[in-house]
């Protein structure tokens, strides 16, 4: 498979360079330590929404579910991490 799209990619002019990679550990993506901040900070906002309602309910709960209004206020604090 690979190597027919290889001859296709040569075909239409698309050949793709090989690179080879020196940096180690390979890089996953450019602002990594931010966007790791940011899912922890969202699972953090998450678990509290959860939390709160549980607590109200009298009963564990799942994000799926939160009634619309518990969703739309998880959804807006998520949307302002």
């Amino acid at each position: 498979m690979r190597e027919m799209d290889r001859i296709i990619l040569s075909m239409t002019g698309q050949e793709t360079r090989t690179e080879e990679i020196e940096e180690f550990p390979l890089p996953v993506a450019e602002q990594w330590d931010e966007l790791l901040a940011r899912s922890v900070r969202m699972a953090e906002a998450i678990d509290k929404h959860l939390d709160f309602e549980s607590k109200l309910q009298g009963r564990e709960l799942r994000p799926i579910t939160l009634c619309p209004e518990q969703k739309v206020s998880m959804v807006s604090d998520l949307t302002a991490i």
